[in-house]
């Protein structure tokens, strides 16, 4: 049998667990005959008894996940150079315990294969067929030849993380859209891979963001579901999508981001400005949800987690072939979770589904279509807890406090439909035409609390929101020959829009006196009733639009160097519906520049100048718009990769400077022309923020995987209307100081069934950017896990968060507010099924 028409793409998609291949010594292993050809039986066969037990005795680091025995196989090939045959129908759905450490090419197979009724029989050097241990010994030659010519590639794409079991990637493109490695890149970047989220038993976005280097999660300063995002000093504005960026926030008040990382394979982050690849926003970073893809094989899972407060979730995820053929593939992921909070008056209830489809047009040519539907179902809110009138905390007062009603709730529903369209030329080059579509919905009410006279008064409000975000890509990219060296190039054109529409109002006693009285020690959340809330009261709608071209380039100047160039014009639109004002960007100007130099083969020095740009719609005295903010960053580091590029090290300075910020023109008229009060406006504020950051990810042994993350960063006024403002810090109540490590280690031998793993979160003193009087010392989180593979298709695994019980607040707010404690310990046990 034959395989069929099969596009290059297909041909060569990551096999679950698979890994890149690195040396050509494994070439042989990028052909893994699931059916060996049988005209290369006999030559293999001929080779020589004394090759081929220096073969067998060739000692290889292994790090092979335990799953489907189909997804293993490449992992272990390509780890010892080596081809393995089976005959489809023998592989069948049989799983392996995985492999771990360092061990010959003869035991480290008989580990693999231990427990899943299969045998290796050696076919020559770098030669295995797999038979069924009981099968009747017959001629080599015959068995081998009695398999079909089905053979399967190994990864090719050196980018996905799901089954490889490790905490870093070989590559990425978010920084410039090119596909580099991280030691290639020259920016600070990071990634949280599939591994780290099943390790770390990591649910949501905000908890991705919580386990990132450079990364900082606030939860409950704004309202909603989702915590607010920063990086070096700067809110994170962009979240990319596969690559596609959108919005982050529905608006400065309401924060709705905090996806489920169920349909992720990974997060890939790139701090600094990155204009190149965002458009518009801070230079803070740039946070990629990668989503998880159709695989070639047939593979599933069903997942059951329990926890503490009643948290029950479940998660089912199917992928495989749809035809014979196996030009058509599908995925699709379910999931759904009920849980209480440690606070009172809330309860949980979310749901997700999600279904991509490839298809090969052309054996060139690969079209996907993919939907996604999450609801959120929440009774209660994140409570915002009050500090006494003098600012300091509260004494004794109980984590689990909240001044919810029984009828506040935040109900969310994100409908996104995407598509991609690629093809594949002669010479490397690549088309593709991608788009995305978000459909998010909020409904909300909730209580906040305003102190009248010295007492504590409720007031209750409700929202709703009606979004849209469509964004779309264009490029081409491949490689070019110049100068007698190979480069490459990207060029291409996107389009976003962003609809926001808000509106809502207040119970008739908000901020009043008349509202109902809050003791914060006792608190019923049945003791109010429900007001009538008139929905008109407020009312905000606009619109954005942003145009671009781009184009990027990677030049080898010179053996040992590369520079990286970039460049993307912009053209920024936004509209005001409710006053019909608004204003335009035209032409704006990114640059990127980036020189990496190869110290050795394992190191390389870089320098890297990025920017990005973020209009505004202040005027000045003559009325003339403000030039948009630009934010540079500039940054020098060093970075390593080590053991064929499963482990990665880096340490970076940088300075970012944030000029042409709104300030108040002292020298102007007050009230400026055309408003009713205020001064003008000046481009004339600038914020620097200047820090380090260091980062290890990857495997430290075959055994052993770890991330870990320093990161100082402080960004203060340089220039600013109000004098005593210069040389503060931007906004204070973000770290200076983190410390992020997560871990797991596969215990040896016997006791190779077993993992264990640690996480912990540290961070310096803070003090709040609204009420300098809040402040909180530093402190540190840590948690616990540990697995049992207790068969090849069960794995069981617990989880212990804030193991020691740290009472600890995770947001700085205001003395009415904002002060948000950090979860207290909590254990969840989950149980694993594959299929």
């Amino acid at each position: 049998m034959t395989p069929g028409p099969r596009s290059r793409r297909a041909q060569t998609r990551r096999r679950p667990g698979a890994m890149p291949l690195s040396r050509a010594a494994g070439a042989c292993a990028t052909v893994l005959a699931l059916g060996a050809m049988p005209s290369a039986i006999p030559a293999a066969h001929a080779q020589s008894a004394a090759v081929q037990a220096a073969a067998d005795t060739a000692t290889h680091d292994f790090q092979v996940p335990a799953g489907p025995l189909g997804a293993a196989l490449p992992v272990f090939a390509a780890a010892a150079g080596v081809s393995v045959s089976a005959d489809p129908a023998v592989l069948g759905e049989r799983r392996t315990r995985g492999l771990q450490g360092r061990h010959t090419t003869a035991d480290g197979l008989r580990l693999l294969l231990d427990g899943t009724g299969l045998q290796a029989l050696a076919l020559g050097p770098g030669g295995y067929v797999l038979r069924a241990a009981s099968a009747q010994a017959g001629s080599e030659t015959a068995a081998a030849q009695s398999l079909p010519a089905l053979t399967a590639r190994a990864a090719a794409d050196p980018a996905a993380t799901e089954g490889t079991g490790s905490y870093t990637t070989r590559r990425m493109n978010t920084a410039a859209r090119l596909p580099m490695s991280v030691r290639e890149t020259p920016q600070s970047v990071s990634v949280l891979t599939r591994s780290q989220i099943e390790d770390q038993n990591l649910t949501t976005l905000d908890d991705a963001v919580r386990n990132v280097t450079g990364l900082t999660m606030q939860k409950g300063y704004y309202a909603g579901e989702s915590g607010s995002f920063s990086a070096r000093g700067f809110a994170v504005s962009n979240l990319l999508i596969d690559g596609l960026p959108t919005s982050a926030g529905a608006n400065g008040t309401f924060n709705a981001d905090n996806d489920s990382l169920d349909i992720y394979d990974r997060v890939e982050v790139v701090r600094g400005a990155t204009g190149l690849t965002t458009g518009a926003g801070t230079p803070s970073a740039a946070i990629n949800l990668v989503r998880k893809r159709p695989t070639e094989e047939f593979q599933g899972s069903v997942s059951l987690s329990l926890g503490r407060w009643n948290n029950v979730r479940s998660v089912a995820d199917v992928g495989g072939p749809l035809n014979e053929a196996g030009t058509l593939r599908g995925r699709a992921v379910v999931s759904a979770q009920d849980s209480e909070r440690f606070y009172d008056t809330a309860h949980d209830r979310n749901h997700l589904f999600y279904a991509i489809v490839e298809a090969d047009l052309t054996p060139a040519t690969v079209a996907t279509l993919g939907l996604y539907h999450r609801k959120v179902d929440n009774d209660g809110f994140i409570p915002g807890q009050p500090t006494a009138a003098d600012g300091s905390f509260l004494p004794g007062l109980d984590r689990s406090s909240n001044y919810a009603n029984d009828f506040d709730y935040w109900h969310q529903t994100d409908n996104t439909a995407f598509a991609e369209l690629e093809h594949r030329f002669a010479g490397g080059w690549q088309a593709r035409l991608a788009a995305t579509w978000k459909r998010p919905e909020q409904d909300m009410v909730y209580s906040n609390l305003s102190r009248i006279d010295g007492v504590l008064h409720q007031d209750t409000q409700h929202y709703r929101l009606d979004n849209r975000q469509d964004s779309y890509d264009a490029s081409l990219q491949g490689p070019f020959e110049l100068w007698g060296r190979r480069h490459e190039l990207v060029l291409g054109a996107s389009y976003r829009r962003y609809d926001n529409r808000n509106w809502g109002g207040w119970a008739d006693y908000a901020w009043s006196a008349d509202g109902p009285v809050v003791d914060p020690y006792d608190w019923d959340a049945s003791a109010v009733a429900e007001p009538d809330i008139d929905m008109s009261l407020w009312r905000y709608s606009y619109t954005t639009r942003q145009k671009a071209l781009y184009a990027a380039t990677r030049l080898q100047l010179a053996d040992p160097l590369k520079l990286v160039l970039g460049a993307r014009l912009s053209a920024y639109e936004f509209r005001n519906h409710g006053n019909g004002t608004g204003y335009e960007v035209d032409d704006e100007f990114t640059p990127y520049a980036g020189l990496v130099y190869e110290i050795d083969a394992r190191h390389s020095a870089y320098a890297s100048w990025t920017e990005i740009f973020e209009p505004q719609s202040s005027r000045d005295r003559d009325g003339q718009l403000l030039d948009p903010i630009t934010g540079r960053n500039y940054e020098l580091g060093v970075k390593g990769e080590y053991l064929d590029g499963r482990l990665n090290a880096s340490l970076a300075v940088f300075l970012i400077e944030q000029r042409n910020r709104a300030t108040d023109d002292l020298d102007g008229p007050n009230p400026c022309p055309g408003s009713s009060w205020g001064y003008c406006k000046r481009a004339s504020g600038e914020v620097e923020s200047k820090g380090v950051e260091m980062e290890l990810s990857g495997a430290l042994t075959p055994a052993w995987q770890l991330t870990a993350g320093y990161t100082y960063a402080a960004a203060k006024y340089t220039q600013d209307s109000n004098a005593a403002n210069i040389g503060r810090l931007y906004d204070s109540d973000l770290p200076r100081h983190q410390f992020k490590l997560s871990t797991r280690y596969r215990l040896p031998g016997e006791l190779s069934r077993w993992r264990v793993g640690a996480k912990v979160y540290a961070q310096n003193s803070v003090v709040s950017s609204d009420d300098s009087r809040i402040r909180q010392g530093g402190w540190a989180v840590w948690g616990l896990s540990a697995g049992y593979q207790a068969s090849p298709a069960l794995d069981l695994q617990l989880n212990v968060d804030n193991v020691f019980d740290r009472r600890y607040y995770e947001t700085l707010g205001w003395a009415t507010g904002g002060n948000v404690f950090g979860s207290p310990r909590a254990a969840t046990l989950t149980a694993r099924y594959f299929f």
